[in-house]
């Protein structure tokens, strides 16, 4: 559908109502970029009232965003520049974002200075210096109820402030303001000026209690069933490499039962609005694995024998029915981990799972990468996962013999 007829323009400027959800934008240009905000309303006087109130946000960024041309500007309009567009970023899911935004009130609480410096002002050797600072200090957080402030902070917030701070410098080079960005600088020292990121090694159960712990979650919850729900639904995660976040998408319409497929489907964000799932990139096709469809079958079954289930008193096994009603089962998996007195196993690990068998099964990892809903050829799977495929290979040439053949 078109902008055209998914927007309807009202009397007031900036004001628009989306026809399919009732609920009003407000919209605005700044700097050439349109920019869109949720009103969080179906009520038109609402949502006048609340347009006013980020009218003077818009006002306040476009005023940032006309310092740094003039070339003015602070660092702190720069952030302002920077939060506004990683807000309005439909690349970006909305973890990404919230990740983004701590990063930079990360920066802000360690590098207290910054907002007030100039573009030019921010030199090299003073990235330098707060990073390593930073990386030492930390944010001087103090957890509730602890006497003492955690010391130092993650190679992965580490970073993430360090990025914050490049992307705030190209901005200032993309207005002109300064002719090259200070944390691209390689330190004198030839120290890194990012913390080294040290991958911890999956530790994942054994197939054997992989299966006592689907047991022990569909024991842990037989009255009404739900025991049963929760025990498929984990089974669904590893057999399918699904994401918890798109969970929700997947409906009896996703089986092609015919094609021996499951539709994993990507998620097209519309203007201002964030998804918890990835983008439309990661919508994908998964083999209907004997398992998974042996699962998918199982679960057709039960439903017929318990319509209650379902508030229509149907089977909820229509194209449009979600296959499964729980969005989470995290407190049956650790109270299964604790009867059985194994590590505690996370819904991701799941995910994890799903690539390890089918790398131990032989599936070259460009092509478990695919089933994973990644888009970047495999360089991150490979990462994840080489040293399964190194593993699996050193098992293969032991099979290998050329019978004592002589040259």
């Amino acid at each position: 559908m078109s902008k055209k007829t998914t927007w309807e323009r009202t009397p007031v400027q900036n004001l628009l109502r989306n026809r399919s959800s009732g609920r009003y934008f407000g919209r605005w240009t700044v700097s050439g970029k349109q920019i869109w905000r949720k009103l969080d309303t179906d009520v038109f006087s609402v949502a006048k009232l609340r347009l006013n109130e980020e009218a003077k946000n818009i006002e306040n960024l476009r005023q940032s965003a006309g310092n740094v041309t003039a070339g003015k500007g602070t660092v702190g309009d720069l952030m302002a520049v920077y939060e506004e567009r990683t807000k309005a970023n439909p690349d970006l899911k909305a973890s990404s974002v919230t990740a983004r935004l701590v990063a930079l009130k990360k920066v802000k609480k360690t590098w207290s200075a910054l907002e007030k410096m100039k573009p030019s002002a921010v030199s090299p050797e003073a990235v330098q210096a707060w990073a390593a600072k930073f990386k030492g200090d930390g944010t001087s957080f103090t957890p509730p109820g602890a006497q003492t402030v955690i010391k130092g902070n993650s190679a992965t917030s580490v970073n993430r402030a360090i990025d914050t701070i490049r992307r705030l410098m190209d901005i200032a080079i993309e207005r002109g303001a300064i002719h090259r960005n200070p944390v691209t600088v390689t330190p004198a020292d030839g120290r890194r000026l990012k913390k080294k990121i040290t991958r911890a090694k999956l530790v994942l159960p054994s197939f054997a209690d992989l299966q006592r712990l689907f047991t022990a979650i569909e024991n842990n919850g037989a009255v009404g069933g739900w025991g049963s729900e929760a025990a498929d639904f984990c089974r669904f995660l590893a057999y399918s490499g699904c994401r918890l976040g798109e969970m929700a998408g997947v409906t009896w319409a996703c089986i092609n039962w015919e094609k021996k497929a499951l539709h994993v489907r990507g998620v097209a964000q519309e203007n201002a609005e964030h998804s918890s799932l990835k983008t439309a990139s990661s919508d994908r096709l998964v083999p209907l694995f004997a398992d998974l469809e042996s699962l998918l079958t199982r679960i057709i079954e039960r439903r017929k024998k318990a319509a209650p289930y379902s508030t229509s008193g149907k089977p909820a096994t229509e194209p449009t029915d979600r296959i499964f009603r729980l969005s989470e089962a995290q407190k049956s998996i650790d109270s299964a981990c604790a009867s059985l007195g194994i590590q505690r196993v996370t819904h991701h690990d799941f995910r994890h799972l799903f690539a390890t068998r089918c790398i131990e099964a032989g599936v070259d990892i460009p092509t478990v990468s695919r089933w994973l809903g990644h888009s970047d050829g495999g360089a991150l799977a490979m990462r994840t996962y080489g040293h399964l495929r190194q593993e699996h290979s050193q098992a293969q040439a032991a099979k290998v013999s050329f019978g004592g053949i002589e040259g």
